[in-house]
């Protein structure tokens, strides 16, 4: 059954066990958020770029270039990051904890420094809070978008030269 799924259901597939993994780990079993579990994440992340671009070799389609490939890594991981990028949105919206957690560390370190008068520290605070989700969509988006071509890069380049 598995393998009559095309590159873009891989990707949502992949996606979803991604976020699950995510939520068992933040919620179950009380990881922080950006803890080491990241790795297994990224690990699942590899399997199902790998998985796709596997399985796109196994069809039946002769003299397979670089390029279709790269195409079908591309459809996995583009749904990939816009599962991820959506489920940061949500859950940093639902979830404010770890932004202010984070204002709460930044503004502990300013009043440390001493150099800061406590309305600079509520404004900094203030404007952390503004730029905070673009910021989270943004690095996530990057990130994704940029291991999920590298990884596919790598992949397509490897089983394209693969005699067949």
């Amino acid at each position: 059954m598995l393998q009559k799924l095309n590159a873009t259901k891989k990707g949502l597939v992949t996606g979803l066990v991604m976020t699950g993994l995510l939520l068992f780990f933040f919620y179950g079993l009380k990881f922080p958020f950006n803890g080491k579990e990241q790795y297994v994440i990224y690990g699942v992340y590899m399997a199902g770029i790998i998985w796709s671009l596997y399985s796109f070799g196994q069809s039946g389609a002769a003299n397979k270039t670089f390029k279709e490939y790269f195409s079908a890594g591309f459809k996995t991981f583009i749904v990939v990051t816009l599962l991820m990028v959506v489920f940061t949105f949500i859950f940093f919206s639902f979830d404010t904890a770890y932004r202010e957690s984070g204002i709460a560390e930044n503004n502990k370190l300013l009043l440390a420094e001493g150099n800061h008068t406590p309305a600079e520290i509520e404004s900094n605070a203030i404007q952390l809070r503004k730029i905070f989700m673009p910021m989270m969509v943004g690095i996530t988006t990057f990130k994704y978008l940029v291991s999920g071509a590298l990884i596919t890069a790598v992949g397509a380049g490897f089983l394209s030269q693969k005699k067949q």
